[in-house]
């Protein structure tokens, strides 16, 4: 297929609220699954303790959230992190910018994260109808018992903003948090184009307002001043609460070198010291925090801090285009740990911190013990086996605290500091000391960084090594597989010489059960799925990419792709930039490119051919006709990303 790359402005097409809502139910029925994600990934709840955080406007169940990113996007992409028990959702950051020009791929992750995006890639319209039918179809799932976890929904959703007080003061920005504020027409409307059955099933209770919270995102180099007005503009223009999310750059050129380099060892990593130049200075944002606290008391609102964003890096590796890169994972764990303990330590613990920065499955417990809330993940999810990580970083937390004997986080976190002889009281007690601790554990240098795996098989349009990496790691879940093989043909190529069309003896040979396809509205070419393949090339460059409408695929003009019509009765094609059509019907199909048409039976036996074009020398191959009629058949069997649009 052809290559998708480059700078580009996101070519995301989400599903409509009904589509979505059609296949979550069907999906749930017939194989026990949500969005790919399988029941055993749900999380059930901890039925015996209490994981749950106090929130603005109630509580999360669970403390574990998930971080603005690209698994925050898309609706179904948040469904399925709360199916796998994230509570505290902090959606893709939004700006008044939103026709960006982002370069592709822009995620590279095999071990520590890189990334090149920075916010929202959808229209902010787009945007909200995304995360309205989130919230709309997280608490129609809970109203079914999907995904079984008992009592109420506890569920908060965190808009996150940026990046400067002219973009947050538009109408477009004031329009997208007043609409998350009260969401009741946009959710009436999602209900106004409910089929009947789906609109029996969706009539619950879901409440208008989505967001009490915003997360201020202060990246590129924000000054002071505006990240104080911006987010005074929010207490007194929305009434909402605040936190605010720092930058690693906070902690100072020196201390970010000395853990980096010389304490974790990523020497091949180069800090840009222009970033920390002109981000904001501590004992500016220490001196800023007070003041906001103070103003948010007399408003009776809250601020809390968030440590930490991206680490901005110099582009040596090569694999992303730019001067400057985006650090996160695990040498990110204790930069942003050094960060908060420096804060809880000079605020003397009276903001609520919450915590983002390398968090996975083995941290997450004693993370969750110094008094962080919520802990948001990411990159973690970046890799195999993607959201069904998530549901491992909550046992750990369970296994952890059962071992104490603790029945809550506040018990959890006086348990930890009684084991580990931390004196003193107050929520972040033992956020020092593990803080040190992590800073000199080998685990987060970078001699634990796994060494990649050599590819010495070109990935194909069929019959690849058939891993499933590409689907589990993609957030968008652009990928799926279909039953198409195995199948051995006897087939032919049609080959125009001396003005007729000869049949020439071909072989068509699927040897894998399963083929890997994608989604076209659903792969914003991120990358990630390449980074993760055994096989060079690049999935979302390689693999058989399937449109959901016409106007979609005539839009991606000679891009290579594929359009089930009709039921799988009419297909349309470019292979190679070549165009072809099959149309099927009960007494054979007719198969053609602008050269050749020819007709076949319904044992796929050639009936006729004709000339419709002219081109000595060109080959339409039949093995593109099998192909085409095998994966519509598939397609129609399976509920997968496209179902109901085809």
């Amino acid at each position: 297929m052809a290559a998708h790359g480059g700078g580009s402005v996101s070519a995301l097409r989400p599903p409509p609220f009904e589509a979505l809502l059609a296949r979550a139910l069907a999906e749930h029925a017939a194989e026990r699954a949500v969005f790919g994600l399988p029941r055993r990934s749900f999380w059930p709840g901890a039925r015996e303790l209490d994981l749950s955080i106090p929130q603005p406007g109630g509580h999360a169940a669970t403390p574990l959230g998930m971080a603005a990113g690209p698994h925050t996007q898309l609706a179904q992409n948040i469904v399925v992190a709360w199916l796998a028990g994230a509570r505290v959702i902090e959606l893709k950051t939004v700006q008044v910018l939103d026709r960006l020009e982002i370069p592709r791929p822009c995620i590279d992750a095999p071990d520590i994260g890189t990334n090149v995006e920075w916010s929202q890639e959808l229209p902010i319209e787009s945007s909200t109808e995304q995360y309205a039918a989130a919230w709309a179809l997280i608490h129609i799932l809970h109203a079914r018992g999907i995904p079984g976890m008992p009592g109420p929904i506890a569920t908060c959703f965190d808009a996150s903003i940026g990046y400067d007080l002219a973009g947050l003061r538009s109408d477009t920005i004031a329009r997208y948090l007043d609409t998350l504020c009260d969401a009741r027409d946009l959710i009436a409307g999602f209900r106004a184009r409910l089929a009947p059955e789906l609109a029996r099933a969706a009539d619950v209770d879901v409440p208008a307002r989505i967001v009490d919270q915003v997360t201020l995102s202060t990246f590129h180099g924000c000054p002071p001043e505006e990240i104080e007005a911006m987010v005074e503009h929010v207490f007194r223009r929305h009434r909402l609460h605040v936190v605010v999310k720092f930058n690693p750059m906070l902690l100072g050129f020196e201390a970010v070198d000395g853990l980096l380099h010389t304490r974790m060892g990523y020497h091949d990593l180069s800090l840009d010291r222009e970033a920390f130049d002109k981000d904001l200075k501590w004992e500016t944002a220490v001196a800023m925090f007070r003041r906001l606290a103070a103003v948010a008391e007399r408003a009776g609102l809250t601020l809390g801090a968030k440590f930490t964003n991206t680490l901005v890096v110099k582009n040596t590796r090569g694999r992303l285009s730019g001067d400057r890169i985006y650090l996160s994972g695990p040498p990110l764990h204790p930069i942003a740990l050094a960060l908060a303990a420096r804060f809880a330590d000079a605020t003397e613990g009276a903001h609520a911190i919450s915590f983002s920065g390398g968090v996975d499955a083995e941290n997450f417990a004693d993370t969750i013990a110094c008094g962080l809330a919520p802990v948001t993940t990411c990159t973690d999810l970046l890799k195999p086996t993607g959201y069904r990580r998530l549901p491992r970083y909550l046992k750990s937390l369970v296994a952890a605290m059962e071992q104490t004997g603790a029945r809550d986080l506040a018990g959890w976190i006086a348990a930890v500091a009684a084991r580990d002889g931390v004196p003193g009281a107050g929520p972040y007690r033992n956020l020092g000391r593990y803080a040190d601790r992590v800073a000199g554990d080998a685990r987060y240098g970078a001699a634990a960084r796994s060494p990649e795996a050599s590819r010495e098989t070109a990935l194909d349009l069929f019959d690849c090594a058939s891993c499933n990496n590409c689907t589990l790691v993609c957030p968008n879940g652009a990928f799926f597989s279909l039953p198409v093989g195995p199948a051995a043909l006897e087939t032919w190529d049609l080959v125009v010489e001396g003005g007729a069309i000869r049949p020439r003896p071909a072989g068509m040979t699927l040897a894998r059960e399963e083929q890997w396809v994608l989604a076209d509205a659903l792969c914003n070419a991120c990358g990630n799925c390449d980074t993760f393949c055994p096989e060079s090339g690049g999935p979302y460059r390689i693999k058989p990419r399937l449109f959901e409408s016409s106007a979609a695929f005539e839009a991606a003009g000679t891009g290579d792709g594929i359009l089930i019509e009709n039921g799988g009765r009419r297909l349309r094609a470019r292979f190679a930039g070549q165009a072809c059509t099959l149309e099927r019907a009960e007494s054979g199909s007719r198969f053609s490119d602008d050269v050749i048409e020819v007709t076949l039976d319904r044992e796929h036996a050639i009936v006729s051919t004709r000339l419709v074009g002219s081109g000595e020398g060109h080959v339409l191959p039949l093995s593109r006709y099998h192909a085409l009629r095998l994966l519509a058949d598939a397609a129609g069997r399976t509920i997968h990303p496209l179902t109901g649009c085809c």
